[in-house]
């Protein structure tokens, strides 16, 4: 339904104005002998009118508006935006593993009473002044007093600690190698992010035409309802002066049916493709939208189009997609280094100061804040991390063999995108030149059998025939020179030549 939507809708831009143009030429070509009816020129000029009045309006929606506003309130965009933000966390958080680890610890503790413990009995001496005991001879002996030795059981134990830890062997085997593969996870998000704006405005632009189709589509309805209705006119007057029979009225009054019906599906696609574009720009305003290009410029060249291997390079280089992959691939890659770092032993060199009352090194315990310090070198190995760490990097480097297969698909796929769209401009570039000469054989012929008809020299047959190619005709016409636009659109984007370029 898409395609058929795409197709009926462009070609109601080109022919209006092609068509118009080329019955203004034909008309000043064709001299007064081949000079059209009154009612022919009517409709030439009211149909210029028409697609003048729909065409080209001041303030009115363009591509580029489209897909600007598309891209900055795109929810996938939104997505990889934040996907963005977690990858950039990741990469702080990376970084932040080369500093040393300091940590700080206050803890409070009431112990319980116990008995006071004692290690026995021994002597005191008992002497006048302080000092040592000197002994002498001729004085009598100091006076010893028997008892216990103990020490003091403190219940209120209070330690503040500083602990500074230097992951040595991770400077080697973990940190540099998870800090490169968080960087390449935020490259990868970084061109998703990219990727996904781009995309999101190609295919708003390509919205934006289906609905310059649609409404053009519509002109073409309306006067093909007004042609239809002119002829059953004439046919009814001829049919009065017995020119004609029944059978000839009745089938224009099917081609009025006919043109009404187109005009019923002309109005329900232009209201349809108005609501995708309101909902690609999530745009709350009940406003209608007005065309704002003119859809007349020239549609520049191609570079390079004849060489489709260099287009394939060109794509292969440039698209962002491709580059997302290929640097999740490497990120995934770079955290199997950092598990395979399991298979070795870890060495930490830390050191601590404690301030504790009382410090547990303090022999016996005194009810005092005081001070001590260590340093040391820790070596840690455990034979299971060896069974964790190849799992773990097995699992890793198979997940990135997966991104770099879909990453050999998806330049398949780009290889197609590229031909397809290549091939698409071209074809409706030769479908411009072809329709060109298709509607001013359409206009010449339906102006000579409306002549030819009021004489009563052609049948109703032949009148409802070429006013059935001429309408034809005209959507052809405008169904090229859109599909010229949407190709261009889509060819940019597959070449990736629309990175770098904005909504330009």
């Amino acid at each position: 339904m898409k395609r058929t939507f795409r197709i009926t809708t462009t070609r109601i831009v080109g022919s209006l104005a092609f068509g118009s143009t080329l019955l203004a030429a034909g008309l000043a070509q064709a001299g007064p002998q081949n000079a059209p009816a009154a009612g022919s020129e009517s409709e030439a000029a009211t149909l210029q009118s028409k697609l003048g009045s729909v065409l080209g309006r001041p303030g009115g929606l363009t591509s580029a508006v489209v897909g600007s506003r598309a891209e900055a309130t795109s929810f996938d965009v939104q997505a990889r935006r934040e996907d963005l933000e977690a990858a950039a966390a990741q990469v702080d958080q990376a970084l932040v593993a080369y500093f040393p680890r300091l940590s700080a610890t206050g803890r409070y503790t009431r112990l319980s009473p116990i008995d006071v413990p004692s290690i026995g009995n021994g002597y005191v001496v008992v002497t006048q002044t302080p000092g040592p005991v000197v002994i002498d001879p001729n004085q009598p002996p100091p006076q010893l007093f028997a008892t216990a030795f103990s020490f003091p059981v403190l219940l209120n134990q209070t330690i503040l600690q500083a602990t500074l830890n230097v992951p040595l062997s991770d400077y080697l085997l973990r940190i540099p190698q998870g800090y490169a593969a968080a960087t390449k996870n935020q490259n990868a998000a970084r061109f998703a992010e990219s990727a996904a704006r781009l995309k999101s405005t190609t295919d708003a632009k390509a919205v934006y035409y289906s609905w310059v189709r649609a409404k053009l589509q519509e002109v073409v309805a309306e006067q093909a309802l007004l042609q239809a209705r002119a002829h059953l006119v004439d046919a009814q007057h001829a049919f009065d002066a017995g020119t004609v029979s029944k059978a000839d009225v009745l089938r224009i009054e099917s081609q009025v049916a006919g043109s009404r019906l187109l005009q019923e599906r002309a109005k329900s696609l232009t209201e349809i493709t108005e609501t995708q574009i309101r909902v690609a720009m999530h745009d709350p305003a009940p406003a209608a939208y007005e065309v704002g290009e003119s859809m007349n410029d020239d549609v520049p060249k191609v570079q390079g189009e004849d060489n489709l291997a260099a287009l394939w390079a060109e794509a292969g280089s440039a698209r962002l997609e491709l580059k997302s992959l290929e640097q999740s691939s490497d990120g995934l890659r770079g955290q199997a280094k950092v598990a395979r770092a399991g298979n070795y032993p870890r060495i930490d060199a830390f050191g601590d100061i404690i301030y504790a009352n009382p410090n547990q090194r303090i022999f016996p315990q005194q009810d005092a804040f005081q001070a001590t310090w260590d340093v040391g070198v820790q070596l840690t190995y455990s034979p299971n991390d060896i069974g964790l760490a190849g799992a773990s990097s097995r699992n890793l480097e198979a997940r990135a063999a997966s991104l770099a297969a879909q990453k050999q698909a998806l330049e398949d796929g780009i290889r197609i995108e590229v031909t397809q769209t290549r091939n698409a401009l071209r074809e409706a570039l030769a479908a411009v030149e072809s329709t060109t000469q298709g509607l001013a054989a359409a206009e010449e012929s339906y102006r000579v059998r409306r002549s030819l008809f009021r004489n009563g020299r052609a049948t109703a047959v032949e009148l409802t025939d070429a006013e059935t190619d001429l309408t034809r005709s005209r959507l052809e016409s405008i169904n090229a020179r859109v599909d010229v636009r949407v190709a261009l659109v889509r060819l940019e984007h597959a070449l990736g030549r629309d990175v770098g370029r904005g909504n330009r």
